[in-house]
């Protein structure tokens, strides 16, 4: 076979080549390609003192239509009736995104556009999303040093996410951030979500590095069902594909020159 019929060759098995899924180094998206992500991911809200569903929809980008969030809430059949100390999940897309002084530094999150208001610091503006997002993470993903955030103006609320990762399981696309607190662990987040088993605790660890035997601090990423109640498989990301496909496509040129690619043409 001569080298333009095994280029050609080549580039007819390059789809089966190329990873599905979103374009991610790692659970949280660490080196993704911007635009990448998925369009569902969930993040486990705290309920404190004077927070209600409307409040916290509106937190999350819904408006006051608190009631999209029901779906994704089985265990509060009424988000009316939520009390201080419930979680509840929301629900919001997640996206690539490049910290703004190192555009290379990408990242998944939803981000959340806040209306700054005189008088206010990351501090209070990162308060209200019980530990979604940090008062470091709101001065790394925003242009404005923490101390010059203007009286007018608006902060991206950054909120991390996972859209899951095909080097772990391509059987889990749909991801829960979850804050620790108190007592709480992976293992014991991962078990309250059903993943109990030894098995299924090494499978959780892959999706959050570094993140076994920490307690009650930091972020955790959980796969959790769909409204349907059936986990969510990893879903391809058409945009994800184009790095991995160039890569390729730069390396055929380099093996076989570009006199043979032009061949077949």
């Amino acid at each position: 076979m001569g080298p333009p019929l095994l280029l050609l060759l080549l580039l007819l098995l390059l789809p089966l080549l190329l990873p599905a899924g979103p374009s991610t180094a790692a659970a949280a998206g660490d080196g993704c390609t911007v635009g990448t992500g998925c369009d569902l991911a969930l993040g486990s809200y705290l309920v404190g003192t004077d927070q209600n569903a409307t409040y916290i929809g509106q937190l999350f980008g819904h408006g006051d239509n608190y009631r999209l969030l029901q779906p994704y809430n089985p265990g509060q059949p009424n988000l009316d009736f939520i009390r201080v100390g419930d979680r509840v999940n929301a629900s919001f897309p997640c996206r690539c995104r490049a910290r703004p002084a190192d555009p290379a530094a990408t990242y998944l999150a939803g981000s959340f556009p806040h209306d700054v208001k005189t008088g206010e610091t990351y501090t209070s503006i990162a308060a209200p999303y019980n530990n979604l997002t940090t008062v470091d993470w709101l001065a790394a993903t925003n242009t404005f040093p923490p101390n010059q955030i203007p009286d007018v103006g608006t902060v991206n609320v950054t909120v991390n996410c996972s859209c899951g990762d095909p080097a772990v399981s391509r059987d889990y696309g749909l991801f829960l951030t979850y804050p620790l607190r108190g007592a709480e662990t992976l293992a014991s987040v991962a078990a309250s979500h059903g993943f109990s088993s030894p098995g299924q605790l090494e499978l959780i660890k892959k999706y959050n590095p570094g993140m076994d035997g920490v307690t009650g601090s930091g972020i955790v990423y959980i796969p959790v069902k769909d409204p349907n109640g059936s986990y969510r498989p990893l879903q391809s990301s058409g945009t994800g594909s184009l790095c991995p496909f160039a890569r390729y496509l730069l390396l055929c040129i380099e093996v076989f020159g570009k006199e043979n690619i032009m061949s077949l043409i």
